[in-house]
């Protein structure tokens, strides 16, 4: 019986993959039936599906999806009465759902099914019984603190009823707990940032849960590491850059998202410069820095040196170039009629090219103000080049041709580039902006980067 079916089976099979080829609503019908003929519903089902996606009104197709598709039903409702028989309530309720699913999914072809009403009031018995039992699992897993497992029964019961009993809430217990804990013991190791994540984790699930929303504002001022920016040194040839250097730092650092990164209002970061005026060429005074520093909140200095600022730009070069310029020759043809004859005279056109290449180094120091030790020394270096070459021509631009290596007429497409582009260069200033910014956030990515391990 089995070899036969099997047999079957195999002859469905090659006689499917003879359409493969075609794609129509009609082919899909017709594999649908060889399916059902072996008996293969399941399958069959999916291709009177496909078809009457592609022809709502391929009538062969719905009768055949009405058929199969009952069958799929039927199979899913089989096994969800075989579960609910053997107890299994959470392979039943997969099976039901699995039915209902199915359901839903042909009726937006417009095929209506045979659901059983007894079969809904069944599975509303299993359902709550099944409710029961995930509640009762969950409960003691709450009760040995296996956090994880407790976790998983109580959402599966809010998936299936929202508001049974207190489940919301002791999924958020399951939840936040583990969390709360990781977080009061990372407290404890004076581990800030690994203590405002849990907290974090707590107060996104439960802002109301325990102290932790108390407990997150006090991590924030315990692990705040305030930084105070003092001037910048210009080792370059280029004036004001220790100050837009400066300026662009305080900005990036600024808009960083690290939450215990703070930078001393301008006010402090001038009193910790006065105070240390005399101390500050390269190691500060610990006694000072220490006095200053604690009285201003901030923990370190963030200093910086213009290390070198090159800007080169070349002078314009020209080059006379040898091409080709069309024109229309009036001729008369054998027929007596006027026709023009395109033909080609050598010219000379010119091509200009200049550069422009700008360099910036800085070094910046992040130097605590508690131990006068260096904790990031660092060298950033960015580069920008800019270059313009472009074609002039005194005659009749569209008609230029350039002449190739071997002096005969070439390709117009990269001379039509060179004819349109621009002139003239970026100006310095901007080339000069985009750098500092680039170097800027390299500093805010060096000193997060440090933070990280400053503040664990």
């Amino acid at each position: 019986m089995h070899s036969t079916r099997f047999l079957l089976f195999l002859i469905a099979l090659v006689a499917v993959g003879l359409g493969t080829g075609c794609s129509t609503s009609k082919a899909y019908t017709k594999r649908g039936l060889k399916m059902e003929e072996v008996g293969m519903m399941s399958q069959a089902a999916s291709f009177y599906y496909t078809a009457v996606q592609k022809k709502a009104t391929n009538t062969d197709a719905l009768a055949g999806l009405q058929r199969a598709g009952q069958w799929v039903l039927n199979d899913h409702l089989r096994q969800f009465d075989e579960a609910r028989m053997a107890n299994d309530r959470a392979r039943a309720v997969a099976a039901f759902e699995a039915a209902e699913a199915y359901n839903n999914r042909v009726a937006k072809l417009g095929i209506r099914l045979l659901f059983m009403e007894s079969a809904r009031q069944a599975y509303e018995q299993v359902k709550d019984a099944h409710i029961d039992e995930l509640y009762q699992a969950g409960l003691t897993a709450l009760e040995t603190e296996d956090f994880e497992d407790a976790l998983v029964q109580f959402t599966e019961i809010i998936r299936l009823q929202a508001d049974y009993e207190d489940a919301k809430h002791l999924a958020d217990v399951a939840y936040c707990e583990p969390h709360y804990r990781e977080a009061t013991a990372a407290i404890e190791r004076l581990h800030w940032r690994t203590a405002l994540n849990g907290l974090n984790a707590v107060t996104a699930r439960d802002m109301g849960y325990k102290d932790a929303a108390a407990l997150k504002t006090d991590v924030l001022e315990n692990g705040r590491f305030a930084v105070a920016l003092v001037e910048f040194e210009n080792g370059s040839n280029r004036s004001g850059m220790d100050t837009k250097v400066r300026s662009f730092v305080q900005q990036s650092v600024a808009e960083s998202n690290d939450p215990f990164l703070v930078l001393v209002d301008r006010e402090n970061q001038e009193l910790i410069l006065q105070e240390q005026q005399l101390a500050l060429s390269g190691v500060v005074d610990g006694n000072t820095s220490v006095e200053v520093g604690s009285m201003v909140g901030a923990k370190a200095i963030l200093k910086g040196t213009i290390v070198s600022c090159d800007v080169r730009t070349s002078s314009l070069q020209k080059f006379d170039r040898q091409g080709f310029e069309s024109y229309k020759v009036e001729k008369v043809n054998e027929e007596g009629k006027k026709v023009y004859e395109t033909r080609y005279r050598k010219v000379t056109y010119q091509e200009y090219k200049r550069t422009r290449a700008v360099d910036l180094t800085i070094q910046i120091q992040l130097i605590s103000l508690e131990t006068g030790k260096t904790e990031m020394s660092e060298m950033l270096t960015r580069s920008s080049r800019d270059e313009i070459e472009y074609a002039r021509y005194s005659g009749n631009a569209r008609k230029l041709y350039p002449a190739n290596s071997n002096g005969n007429r070439g390709s117009r497409s990269g001379l039509s580039r060179k004819l349109s582009g621009r002139t003239e260069l970026q100006s310095e200033s901007s080339m000069l902006d985009a750098l500092v910014l680039d170097c800027s956030n390299g500093v805010r990515n060096l000193v997060e980067t440090e933070l990280k391990r400053l503040v664990p």
